[in-house]
């Protein structure tokens, strides 16, 4: 188990790395899908800072198990958001780019549950 959990959290940390240091560095395929869910650019670099605070967790989380879980209920939550910012556009298109959205969203909860059952032992 403890294998399959730092393999999740490394794969998630790899996603938000990209996710977030787009958002942060202002990269040009993070500014189209900031301007398709028409986000403030402030709002933006703000998630994406939160997204790289996750990873920063995720990484530390391997060793201890407790920043995991933090950062796994913060990613759970920004993945929500996130949910609700492409359903408020209406946009089909806009809705079905939002499948990376939802299958963080699924590893974040198996990472959840994978820290607890391990923090559990």
């Amino acid at each position: 188990m403890d294998i399959a959990r730092i393999i999740l959290q490394i794969l998630l940390s790899l996603m938000l790395l990209v996710s977030g240091g787009g958002k942060v560095l202002d990269l040009p395929f993070s500014r189209g899908n900031r301007d398709k869910l028409n986000v403030h650019p402030l709002f933006w670099r703000v998630t994406g800072g939160l997204e790289l605070a996750a990873l920063v967790g995720l990484v530390w989380g391997i060793w201890f198990v407790p920043f995991a879980i933090a950062a796994a209920i913060g990613l759970v939550l920004l993945m929500i958001g996130a949910l609700v910012f492409r359903a408020r556009t209406g946009d089909r298109t806009v809705l079905r780019e939002g499948v990376a959205d939802v299958v963080v969203l699924v590893v974040a909860v198996v990472v959840l549950v994978l820290d607890f059952l391990t923090l559990a032992r």
